[in-house]
């Protein structure tokens, strides 16, 4: 018995007076005939058509029984609605039900389908019942895709019957017949066969035997090649902008490559809108140009924002940023924050090289203060990078910095010089926006100083960090991150080793229920630093609703004098806490108490910004 499915129109809701409506499909057995316009297309004007006129009150019930999910669905729309609840017009209704419910069931491939339409009076109104019997559908006995034409060569059709949605043995489905013929189109187009045509759309149907037979002939022509890539007026050189390009000129044309291109003027970080698409009335000769409609983005841009942590306190950041600096497309950015505890200013200058988008040099100049606990740092660094994108996804840093920093532990003050050449990678991997669902972040930094570069200690530094966050289910949100370390100097040179890269524990990002950096080898109570670090992190959330995620977690971990110390001074923090997922970013909130301490202590945590 199939399921009912049923509606109720009421005279009004439509915008004027409406008639339904649905394009026919003629059906010639054992004949060549060119099928109707697309099922979307019908679908549309029966919906567009259907209706009732403005101001009548009475409603019309309509049930469709026989026929369950898209056949119902189908017939129902396809039925549209009546003018009105008058007599003549539900009997008119009643009459044309039947033809129109056919129509409906062959677009979905039933021609032999059988109607029937009943109406009758009740106290809310009329009620029609349409009772559908479909019948056995048609099937594709035979489905023949020919290719004529350069495509007929391309790799990339080959197989093409195979990939279509409609298929020998397949029940004949319209809207299946379209989306194959659309394919060939498109991937026609996408492949650069501007003079493509159909020579042959038909689709045979004996009703008797339930059978039909399908034939697509495509004629490509030739394909084009790229030509020139015409850029609208841009502040930065043609020149420069050329090196973004991802093809060469005579390359044979494809969609994806133009895609490319669109993407790679979005990435490079000068323009707020690009539109990049095939000049097909120009091309001639097998050879296509290239338009590029640029808008650069403002050449000053300042940022702004306020926020507070547990470990630095509240803060302010200010940047100021000129996306290009002149034509060859050199950038400059100012930022600087201003926390309770830590002051900083940095200003970068960045030069693109031949590859803009994998390479670039950058030059660094930063100050920062830091006051926590019983360390003070004030610290110059000037810095030269070179940074490049592998093909892998990595991106690969090669630096020389310089650092001057003057700092105190308890009374003692130390001023050290540093000139530090190191490597780092890291790779980023995200979905999910602001608040990624499924995203990881590794790096792995290595540096070294001696005093022949000019240092005042010789000094050896690795460190290793992973960060992941994976859901499961949609809800079941899981975080994990580890992090290790290693500082190695000479035997007395420890003391005149800078916090800056001496390794601490305890804090929001570190082992939560512990204070900022205040885990770590003391001396006479004041916490040092170390020369390891070992941490390791894991997080449940739940999301309770699209912004409101419950979490629970378990932090463990230390800054340590030797390795041997590894297994035995590990801390354990762990809690529970609320994320919120904000316009900026996730907000933070943990409570977390210490784990085998002899006086548990608990401590809120604070903070903002991405999981990984």
């Amino acid at each position: 018995m199939g399921a009912s499915v049923a509606g109720r129109c009421r005279r009004g809701a439509g915008g004027g007076g409406r008639r339904s409506a649905a394009i026919q499909y003629t059906r010639l057995p054992r004949r060549w005939v060119k099928p109707s316009a697309s099922l979307v297309l019908a679908l549309a004007a029966a919906c567009a058509a259907a209706g009732v006129p403005r101001g009548a009150a009475a409603e019309v019930a309509i049930a469709v029984k026989g026929v369950e999910k898209e056949l119902a669905e189908q017939v129902r729309v396809y039925l549209g609605e009546p003018g009105s609840e008058e007599p003549a017009a539900v009997a008119a209704f009643q009459r044309h039900a039947p033809e129109r419910a056919r129509e409906a069931l062959e677009a979905l491939g039933y021609y032999r389908a059988q109607v029937a339409a009943k109406r009758r009076r009740t106290d809310d109104g009329w009620r029609v019942v349409v009772r559908v019997d479909p019948g056995e559908p048609v099937r594709v006995r035979r489905m023949a895709v020919c290719l004529s034409g350069e495509a007929a060569a391309d790799a990339a059709f080959a197989n093409l019957e195979s990939r279509l949605p409609l298929k020998e043995g397949k029940i004949l489905h319209h809207g299946r017949y379209e989306t194959s013929r659309q394919l060939i189109q498109n991937l026609a187009l996408d492949r650069g066969y501007f003079d493509g045509r159909f020579t042959a759309r038909r689709i045979a149907v004996d009703p008797e035997a339930g059978t039909a037979e399908v034939r697509l002939c495509y004629d490509s022509g030739v394909r084009y090649h790229f030509g020139p890539v015409r850029f609208a007026d841009s502040p930065l050189a043609e020149s420069f902008l050329e090196r973004l390009v991802p093809f060469e000129r005579g390359e044979p044309y494809t969609a994806e490559q133009v895609a490319a291109l669109n993407r790679a003027l979005l990435d490079s970080g000068y323009f707020s809108d690009v539109r990049v698409r095939p000049a097909r009335g120009a091309a001639s000769g097998g050879v296509v140009p290239i338009d590029v409609e640029l808008t650069a983005r403002a050449r000053h841009e300042l940022t702004t924002g306020v926020g507070y942590t547990t470990d630095l306190g509240a803060r302010v950041r200010l940047g100021w940023r000129r996306p290009w600096v002149n034509r060859r497309g050199h950038a400059f950015a100012l930022d600087t924050e201003i926390a309770e505890r830590r002051q900083n200013l940095t200003a970068s200058y960045t030069v693109p090289l031949r590859d803009p988008l994998r390479s670039s040099l950058e030059y660094q100049l930063g100050v920062q203060a830091l006051d926590v606990a019983d360390i003070d740092t004030e610290q110059i660094s000037a810095a030269v990078q070179y940074r490049h994108r592998l093909d892998s996804g990595w991106q690969q840093t090669l630096f020389v910095r310089a650092d001057e920093e003057r700092f105190r532990i308890q009374d003692d003050w130390r001023s050290t010089t540093l000139f530090i050449p190191g490597a780092s990678w890291s790779r980023v991997r995200s979905r999910g926006g602001l608040d990624p669902h499924w995203g990881d972040r590794q790096t792995l930094s290595v540096e070294a100083t001696d005093p022949w570069l000019g240092s005042d200690i010789e000094l050896r530094r690795v460190r290793a960090a992973t960060r992941w966050v994976r859901t499961l289910g949609d809800r079941h949100r899981f975080r994990a991150r580890a992090e290790l370390g290693a500082l190695d100097t000479g035997p007395d040179a420890f003391d005149d080793v800078p916090p800056s890269l001496r390794f601490y524990a305890g804090g929001d990002q570190s082992v939560r229920g512990y204070k900022f950096q205040s885990l770590g080898p003391k001396r006479d109570g004041a916490v040092i630093g170390g020369r390891y670090l070992a941490e390791a992190s894991l997080e449940y959330g739940y999301q309770l609703t699209p912004k409101w995620r419950p979490a629970v977690f378990v932090d463990a971990g230390n800054a340590y004098a030797d390795w041997d110390d590894l297994s035995g001074e590990a801390k354990v923090g762990a809690g529970l806490g609320v994320r919120y997922s904000s316009p900026i970013g996730p907000i933070r909130l943990d409570l977390a108490a210490t784990v085998g301490e002899p006086e548990r202590s608990w401590r809120l945590h604070f903070s903002m910004g991405s999981d990984l």
